[in-house]
C-alpha cells in the first residue's frame, strides 16, 4: 500500500486483473501496509494559534523530558511509581507524597438515578486477583505505563437487596498512566467493560492526613465544602458532591475531564467512575422515607456490556488548589491541541506559526473564545475570592465590554494588549476588534 494520502483503487484493480490474465490459476493475495511508527513530539504552539511541523529523521532530546526507570515515570515536577498492587505512588517537586492512588473500590448500589443506596450488608471489592504492569512509552516527551488489574465483582444484588449476589463475574480494568514532559500532574485513564449490575465503582486517592473539607470547581466558582451535607424531608444527607473541572482535598487535586461525583471518605478522596442502577426511582430506598418519583425501570442505566472509560489526572501540592494553580492545570488537562494532516507537497516550505488570543493571569479561567461579527469574543472568569488581574493580548485595536448576551457596555482602545481587573468570581465578556 502506498504511503501517500492518495490511493487509486481503480489502478490497483486494473493491475491485479492484468496480472491474473497473464498468470491464470489460483492466486493467493496479500495486502501489506507500510510500517507505521507513532512518536510523541513536543511542539511549542502559540496560544489560540497553530504551528506546522514536518517529520524528518533525527534525534533531539528535549530538556526536562520524561525519564522511565522500571515501573517509574519522572520529570522535573513529579515522580510516579506503580506499586505491586497496581496503585500509584506520587512524589511532587515540593515534597508532597501521595501513596495508594488509584485504589478501585467496588460496592453494591440499591439506589436509583436520584441517590446512591448502600446495601445494609454490603460487600466491597478492592483487592485485585491479578496485576500486570507493562511499560508502553519510554519518553522523553511522554512516558506511559499500562496496568491491568483483574477483579471478581458480584454479578448483581441478591434477591434480598441488602446483600450482593454470591455469583461473581470477572472483569479486567486497564489503567493507562501517562506523564508528559513539563507537566506537574499525571494523567490516568481507566477502561473496562462492565459485567455487573447494581454497583458503584470509585477511584480512591488516599490523603496523608485527615482533612476538614474539600474545594470543587463548578458553576464559575470554587465551592468549599465540609464533610457533611444537608438533609431534610425524610432524606438522609448523603455527602457526595459534584465537581466540574477539579476537586481538591488536602494536598491532592484531581483534574476531571467532565463533571463527576466525589466524596471525602475518612482520609481518602473518592471519585465515582460508574454507578450502575436499574431504575429512575425506587419505591424503597435506604436513604429516603418516600419515593422520589414513580418506580420506573431503566435497564440501560445498568451499563451492562458497555465499555466505561474515565479520564482524570492527579496533581499533588502541599498548599491547596490555588498554590497548585489548579485552574490553569485543569485547562491544560482538558484542552489538548488539535492535529490535522497537511496537504502541501513534502518539499514545500512550512508556513509560519500564527498566534491568536493570549490570556494570562493567576486564577483566571477562559470559558469561551469564539468568532463574532467584527472580531473575537472572549469570556474571562475570576476563580478566586479576591480581585485578580488578567492580561489579554492579540491582533486587536479596540475592546468592547458586553453583557453575556452581547449587548455593548463600554468601548476602549487597546493596541493589541489589555489589562483587566476582575472582582472576586466576576465573569467578564470582551469583544476584541481589529478596527
Amino acid at each position: 500500500m502506498p504511503t501517500e494520502p492518495e490511493f487509486d483503487l481503480l489502478a490497483l484493480r486494473t493491475a491485479v486483473a492484468a496480472a491474473a490474465a497473464e498468470h491464470p490459476g489460483t492466486w493467493q493475495v496479500r495486502t501489506l501496509a507500510a510500517p507505521v511508527v507513532t512518536v510523541a513530539v513536543a511542539v511549542p504552539t502559540p496560544a489560540s494559534g497553530s504551528t506546522a511541523v514536518r517529520v524528518e529523521p533525527g534525534s533531539v532530546l528535549p530538556p526536562g523530558g520524561v525519564r522511565v526507570c522500571g515501573h517509574a515515570l519522572a520529570n522535573d515536577h513529579l515522580t510516579v511509581t506503580v506499586d505491586a498492587d497496581g496503585t500509584l505512588d506520587l512524589l511532587g517537586a515540593d515534597g508532597t507524597r501521595l501513596t495508594g492512588v488509584g485504589r478501585l473500590v467496588d460496592g453494591g448500589d440499591r439506589g436509583d438515578s436520584y441517590n446512591y443506596g448502600p446495601p445494609a450488608h454490603d460487600r466491597l471489592v478492592d483487592a485485585p486477583t491479578r496485576v500486570e504492569v507493562e511499560v508502553v512509552e519510554t519518553g522523553p516527551v511522554r512516558g506511559g505505563i499500562l496496568v491491568r488489574r483483574a477483579y471478581d465483582w458480584p454479578a448483581a444484588l441478591a434477591d434480598d437487596v441488602d446483600h450482593r449476589a454470591a455469583q461473581t463475574r470477572p472483569v479486567t480494568v486497564e489503567t493507562l498512566v501517562r506523564l508528559h514532559a513539563d507537566e506537574p500532574f499525571v494523567r490516568v485513564t481507566t477502561r473496562f467493560t462492565n459485567p455487573s449490575a447494581d454497583h458503584r465503582l470509585r477511584f480512591h486517592v488516599p490523603l496523608p492526613a485527615p482533612v476538614a473539607g474539600s474545594a470543587a470547581e463548578g458553576q464559575f466558582a470554587v465551592t468549599e465544602r465540609g464533610l457533611t451535607s444537608e438533609g431534610g424531608w425524610g432524606e438522609y444527607p448523603l455527602p457526595t458532591f459534584p465537581a466540574s473541572s477539579f476537586v481538591t482535598a488536602g494536598p491532592a487535586t484531581v483534574l476531571l475531564e467532565h463533571t463527576a461525583e466525589y466524596e471525602v471518605v475518612g482520609d481518602e478522596l473518592a471519585v465515582t467512575l460508574l454507578r450502575a442502577i436499574g431504575a429512575i426511582s425506587v419505591n424503597l430506598h435506604p436513604l429516603r422515607d418516600e419515593p422520589a418519583a414513580l418506580h420506573l425501570p431503566a435497564p440501560g442505566a445498568q451499563s451492562l456490556g458497555r465499555e466505561v472509560v474515565s479520564r482524570l489526572a492527579i496533581l499533588p501540592s502541599a498548599h491547596g488548589w490555588r498554590a497548585a494553580e489548579a485552574v490553569r492545570a485543569a485547562e491544560l488537562f482538558r484542552n489538548d491541541a488539535a492535529v490535522r494532516r497537511g496537504a502541501a507537497p513534502a518539499a514545500a516550505p512550512l508556513p509560519a506559526s500564527d498566534t491568536g488570543i493570549r490570556v494570562g493571569g493567576g486564577d483566571v479561567a477562559v470559558s469561551a473564545v469564539r468568532p463574532v461579527a467584527g472580531g473575537t469574543e472572549v469570556r474571562l472568569v475570576a476563580m478566586a475570592p479576591e480581585p485578580v488581574h488578567a492580561t489579554v493580548a492579540g491582533p486587536f485595536t479596540t475592546v468592547d465590554t458586553t453583557t453575556l448576551l452581547g449587548e455593548a457596555l463600554a468601548r476602549e482602545p487597546a493596541a493589541g494588549e489589555l489589562a483587566v481587573a476582575l472582582a472576586p468570581w466576576e465573569i467578564r465578556t470582551l469583544r476584541l476588534r481589529k478596527q
